[in-house]
Order: C-alpha cells, then sequence, then structure tokens
C-alpha cells in the first residue's frame, strides 16, 4: 500500500519542510498549526487579527477532537507547519487503508478481498482531490469501522444487542464484553475525526436501530444500537462546550458561517458525480466525457466519483436489493449494503432530505456530497462478496489473480494522471514568501504590526481576482514575531476593518498609520491586473517579493508625520475610533452594499434590521451614525428603535443624518428601521424603499 501511495502522489518530488499543497485550506491548516506551536492550540494567537487577536472559537473544528490531538502531539515533535502538514497527510492513507481493511473483515470479507477493498477505499478521488488541502476530511478512515458496525446490528451478528442496567457494576460488566468495547471504540473514533463523518455515523445508526425494530424485532438489538447512537452525540455535545461557553460570555456570532439552501443544493450528492470519471482521467475519452458534465451540472466538490470498480459495485448493489426484493427475501448483507446506500443517497442527493431539513434552518451542514465516503465504502464491499463468491466457485487461485486485477483497474482508473498541484511551483511560492518575510522581520522588529491589504474577511471568503481565500496567512506562516491584521473572525473585533471600505488607498494608509501598524503589505494578485498600488502619502515600497506578487511599504515615517501635524491627543482619538471594536452588519430587509463613486451604501425594504455586534465582555456606550435617503421624493418618515426605545426622524431623497446613542451589551443587538416612503419606481425587481449612506459605529464622546 505504500509503493501505491509513492507512485500516485510521486512522493520522490516532495520537499519535507515545504507543504505539499499551499493555497486555500492547507494554509488555513497550517496556521492552525502554527497557532498549537506558539500558544498550546489551534484557537487563539495574538500574532493574528492585530491588534485583537486571533479567537477560531467562532470557527471551530469541533467533531475532530482526535485530529487535534495528534497534531499537537506531532507539534511537540517538530516545528514546521509545513512538515506535520505532509506527515498527516501521508498518515491517512495507512489509517484509511486499516479502517477498510477492518471494516471489511468484520462485514465477513476474506482477507484477500478485504485488501482490494482497502486500497480501492483509500485511493479514492475524495482522498486524493481534498487532501492535503482539507486535510482533515483526508482523514476518513473510521467511516469503514461504523459502518460496518451498523451493517453488523442490521445483520445476523449484531455487536450489542443488549443494554445495561443503571446499576454501575452492570455497566462494567457490559463495556468489558469485547464486542460492547469494540462498539464503542467505534463510535468514540466516528465521533472525534470529523463534524460530518460523525453525523453520518449518527444517520447510519439511526437507519440501523430502526431496521433492527422494523425487520427483526428485537428490542435488545434495537435498544443497544439507541445507545450507541446516544453516546456518539453525547461525544460530540461535548466537544461543543467551549464553543458555548465562548457564545455565552461574548454572544453568538451571526456573521462568522452564513450558508443558505442555495449552498445546500450546490453541494449536495449528485447521481452523475457517483458515476462518471474523475477530472484528470488517464484515458482521454474519460477525460472529456467528465469535462462535459462539468458544463451541463452543479460542479459541487468534484470529489464523488465512485471509480470503474466502485460503480460496478453500487449498480450491483441497487440491482440485488430489487431482485432480493421481487424474490421476498431482502436480507442478507448485500441487502444491508443496499438499505445504508439507499437511505443516504435519499437524505444526501439534490432535493433530498438534507434539503428538507435545510428549509427549516438546519443548513449548517451543506457538503452532503461527502457520504460519498460511506457509499463508497458499501459499493467496494459488494466487489468484495463477488471476489469471495468468486473463491468459492473457481478456488482461490482465480480469486486472487481477477483482485490484482480489479486492484490494478481501480487504483489508475481512480487516480488522476497527475496529482493536483506543482512541487517546483509550489516550492518557489513558498521561497519566495519565506525570504519576503525575513527581510520584514529585519526592517520592522519584533511585535510590529503589518496592516493587510486588500481587506478579506475571515474566514471563508470567495476568490478576488488572482488571489485565493487565506493567502494572507502567508507571511504568519513564516514569522514567530510579527503581528498581522488579517485573522481576526468576522462579527468580532476584526470587522474594525470594514471602517476602511470605501476609502481610497490613500486615506486607508493613513488610517492605520494612525492606528499603529508599522507596515503595509500589498498582495498584487488580489487587485485587477496591471493595477498600480501607490498610495500618494506613501514613498515606493521598500521591499517587493521574489515572485514580484507581494510589496511591502514602511508606515513609519507616515506616521511621524501625522503625529507632528495632529499631536498626540487626537491621534490617538483617530485610533481609538478607527479601531472600535463594536461593529455593524447587515440584517434582514437590507441588499448588498454598493458603490456611488463617493460612498458605500445600502438599499432597503420598508423594513429592516442593522445588527450591532459587541464582541466584548462588557457593556459599551456608542453612537451609531448614517445617511438615510429615500428612494422616491417627497416627505417621509423614519423611525428607528432600540430595544424598548424608538426615535423618528424626518426623511427625503436629499438624506437625513442620523445619530444614535446606544448603550450596547455584550454579544448580538438590533437596530430596527422602518419608515412610510414608497417604493422608488424603477425596473429594478428590488423593493427599494429607502437607503443609508456609509454606516458607521464608532466610540461615544465621554
Amino acid at each position: 500500500m505504500g509503493g501505491i501511495a509513492v507512485l500516485v502522489l510521486r512522493i520522490w518530488n516532495w520537499r519535507p519542510d515545504i507543504p505539499a499543497s499551499y493555497f486555500g485550506d492547507a494554509v488555513l491548516s497550517m496556521s492552525a498549526i502554527k497557532n498549537m506551536s506558539l500558544t498550546g492550540w489551534y484557537t487563539t494567537s495574538e500574532f493574528l487579527g492585530a491588534p485583537y487577536g486571533q479567537n477560531l472559537l467562532d470557527y471551530p473544528a469541533v467533531g475532530d477532537f482526535l485530529h487535534l490531538c495528534l497534531l499537537r502531539v506531532m507539534v511537540m515533535v517538530w516545528d514546521s507547519p509545513a512538515l506535520i502538514l505532509n506527515l498527516f497527510y501521508v498518515i491517512s492513507f495507512f489509517t484509511v487503508f486499516l479502517g477498510a481493511y477492518v471494516g471489511s473483515r468484520l462485514i465477513g470479507l476474506s482477507r484477500s478481498s478485504s485488501v482490494v477493498v482497502g486500497v480501492l477505499y483509500t485511493f479514492l478521488p475524495f482522498h486524493l482531490v481534498y487532501g492535503p488541502v482539507h486535510l482533515f476530511l483526508t482523514s476518513y478512515g473510521a467511516v469503514p469501522l461504523w459502518v460496518a458496525l451498523a451493517v453488523r446490528q442490521m445483520g445476523d451478528r449484531p455487536l450489542v444487542e443488549e443494554i445495561p442496567s443503571l446499576r454501575p457494576s452492570s455497566w462494567v460488566t457490559w463495556i468489558r464484553r469485547p464486542s460492547h468495547l469494540g462498539a464503542t471504540v467505534v463510535v468514540l473514533l466516528g465521533a472525534t475525526t470529523g463534524l460530518y463523518f460523525a453525523v453520518f455515523m449518527l444517520l447510519v445508526l439511526t437507519v440501523a436501530g430502526a431496521t433492527g425494530l422494523l425487520v427483526q424485532r428485537e428490542r435488545g438489538r434495537t435498544a443497544g444500537t439507541a445507545l450507541l447512537g446516544v453516546l456518539g452525540t453525547l461525544i460530540l455535545a461535548v466537544q461543543f462546550v467551549p464553543v458555548l461557553v465562548h457564545e455565552a460570555r461574548y454572544g453568538s456570532n451571526a456573521e462568522i458561517v452564513v450558508r443558505g439552501l442555495r449552498n445546500l443544493e450546490y453541494y449536495s450528492l449528485k447521481l452523475s458525480d457517483l458515476l462518471l470519471p474523475i477530472d484528470g482521467h488517464r484515458i482521454p475519452f474519460f477525460s472529456n466525457l467528465s469535462e462535459t458534465s462539468a458544463e451541463v451540472v452543479l460542479l459541487g466538490e468534484r470529489n464523488a466519483s465512485l471509480g470503474l470498480v466502485g460503480s460496478i459495485g453500487f449498480v450491483t448493489l441497487i440491482a440485488v436489493a430489487v431482485v432480493r426484493l421481487l424474490q421476498g427475501r431482502p436480507g442478507g448483507r448485500g441487502g444491508v449494503l443496499a438499505v445504508l446506500v439507499g437511505s443516504t443517497f435519499l437524505v444526501a442527493t439534490v432535493g433530498g432530505l438534507a434539503m428538507v431539513a435545510g428549509t427549516l434552518g438546519f443548513t449548517y451542514l451543506r457538503a452532503w456530497g461527502r457520504t460519498v465516503v460511506l457509499i463508497a465504502f458499501c459499493s467496494l464491499v459488494a466487489v468484495g462478496i463477488g471476489l469471495d463468491r468468486l473463491a468459492e466457485k473457481r478456488g482461490r487461485r482465480m480469486q486472487v489473480g481477477v483482485a490484482l486485477l480489479v486492484m490494478v483497474i481501480g487504483v489508475c482508473d481512480s487516480t488522476p494522471v497527475k496529482p493536483a498541484g506543482d512541487p517546483d511551483e509550489i516550492a518557489a511560492g513558498w521561497a519566495s514568501d519565506r525570504a519576503f518575510v525575513e527581510e520584514i522581520e529585519r526592517l520592522l522588529g519584533p511585535g510590529s504590526m503589518v496592516f493587510q491589504l486588500p481587506v478579506i474577511p475571515f474566514p471563508e471568503s470567495p476568490p478576488l481576482y488572482q488571489m485565493n481565500d487565506y493567502d494572507h496567512l502567508s507571511g504568519y506562516l513564516h514569522s514567530d514575531v510579527l503581528r498581522w491584521s488579517y485573522g481576526g473572525v468576522k462579527g468580532r473585533s476584526a470587522d474594525w476593518q470594514k471602517r476602511l471600505v470605501g476609502l481610497d488607498l490613500d486615506e486607508q494608509a493613513i488610517a492605520v498609520a494612525e492606528a499603529g501598524f508599522e507596515a503595509l503589505w500589498v498582495d498584487l494578485d488580489g487587485f485587477p491586473e496591471g493595477t498600480v498600488v501607490q498610495p500618494e502619502v506613501l514613498d515606493a515600497p521598500v521591499l517587493e517579493s521574489a515572485d514580484g506578487s507581494l510589496i511591502l511599504f514602511d508606515l513609519r515615517p507616515l506616521a511621524r508625520s501625522r503625529l507632528a501635524e495632529l499631536g498626540g491627543t487626537e491621534v490617538s482619538r483617530r485610533a481609538a475610533q478607527l479601531l472600535e471594536p463594536v461593529t455593524w452588519n447587515l440584517g434582514s430587509g437590507f441588499f448588498g452594499l454598493e458603490w456611488d463613486g463617493e460612498r458605500v451604501f445600502v438599499w432597503a425594504e420598508k423594513q429592516a434590521e442593522l445588527r450591532i455586534q459587541n464582541p466584548t465582555g462588557a457593556t459599551r456606550d456608542v453612537l451609531v451614525e448614517f445617511l438615510a435617503a429615500s428612494g422616491a421624493e417627497g416627505s417621509w418618515w423614519l423611525r428607528v428603535g432600540f430595544a424598548k426605545e424608538e426615535r423618528t426622524f424626518d426623511l427625503d431623497a436629499a438624506g437625513t443624518v442620523v445619530e444614535i446613542p446606544l448603550t450596547v451589551p455584550p454579544g448580538l443587538s438590533v437596530l430596527r428601521l422602518s419608515t412610510d416612503a414608497p417604493l422608488l419606481e424603477a425596473t429594478d425587481p428590488r423593493d427599494l424603499n429607502f437607503r443609508i449612506f456609509s454606516p458607521q459605529v464608532a466610540r461615544a464622546a465621554s
């Protein structure tokens, strides 16, 4: 298996100290590893989100406790995020193979068939497409174990057929039974190696319990399955405790992740994705077929292909299920596997039960296409069952020969002709960034704050021109002493950077220089090609990266000139106004931000909400101010309500200055706006009643 991994990944091209992937979530994973190295755990860093720091409890890796513990151990041995990323990814191939092999044996496959299933399951397109960008998703070795547990609970050899009484001694006796202990360990692994996989496990156990109740009609078996489901739920819930404590202190963060029905549909499971070839297939015809399908179907994550062997197993399961039902004997391993595949597909497919749940508000889990790891294992086990039956009819030698042929065909079919990422390009980019950051350290010294442009909300922002999400974290990966503006979570104190939106480069440079930032980092990939980024108030860039994508301006001369011109008191006041942690976000009734060439504005319906977020643990006095204008000509009113108070302002098309002093408690508060202004008569399909210009939250005058 290790030799296959070396060939498929072309590990001879890797360098241990350079990551196998250097974009997107791979960079985010390395920053979390860097957090562990500097602080002991992944959630916090004083070097990101300057000046307030980073706290990832708003964006936690819930359900990945075992993965995080493994990273923590690795950090104690190695001090290189890139090396740890590479090692974790390589280790995942062995853990996935081991999980698939053991799971296959639990279901009753022979050793040789279990090896075939293990190898093909390890080299699923899911593994290669995700890895190592989505690091934890590549470690899906627990999935076959809980699938096997569910199959056993639904079949003739359940691992758990009874539950203990309430006496403590009964629980001790119960857990000492090897089958009970093994089932408990499987649930523990399933609940701590990925939130998605944990939820899928609970779904499968629910199906297993319902089947046991309806088909076998054995209460002990059903109760045992229910107990395992409750145990998994509790283990998962415990991992949410730090998040709940954080939210109780600082309030929930409504801005951190916004996932609607459109996202859920986009990332749902599609039958075409399961059966069509992978992108970049070795055979041109199949590669072209995949490219053609990408033009006419929802793209999703493009990693759900079962491969040729898996597709044969999938179709076989469906056929076996239909034949058995027609014959009136739906049982057996094939029938059980078909039930799991069918129920999973019913939930995860486009327009499936997950979408129904989404209409009720359950949209946090959007990527139901990831259930492919469950469906793939069941499908490959079906192939393994066929290989074992071949051995019964034609002998073991024939089975081994066919198994080797199936394995070779399956691996070649499931792996692209060229792995993702050019090692030389990655190495060049890594070296360029490292040298650039080392120069910054020599220029500025430890503890200096660097402001990064363009302003990118963290986390989960779409690409900007040629700039990928999380590219700004590259500076942090190469420095232990500099502080970076990027990385504070949106919806919290880091939203002070939104006050810079709409300002020109000179105004932005002046503002951040007054706020104490010593340098301005500019990623040119985040601007239209050919854009010259040169604030007039600054001298030419003092540093440029070797690849030309990054430049650095020294803000210290500008800061000194502003201090001499305005005096320390005024500069401090301006800095305090800019860095005020209480921020605003658009709520219901508002449309997206727009720009009229001079100011930022946003249209609203007759009733709208402006959300005021106080990320601190204390009450703060602030002033909310904006210019409000009706769409239609005439004299109207605008009512602004907060808590139990309400104020009324005159409103017309020319605009009215609205200033509302507020005492804001910790967490989320809502400013309610309503008007009697009629709709703007326009071809715009939106209901445009009024708009507000340049909303801002400032610290109240003392």
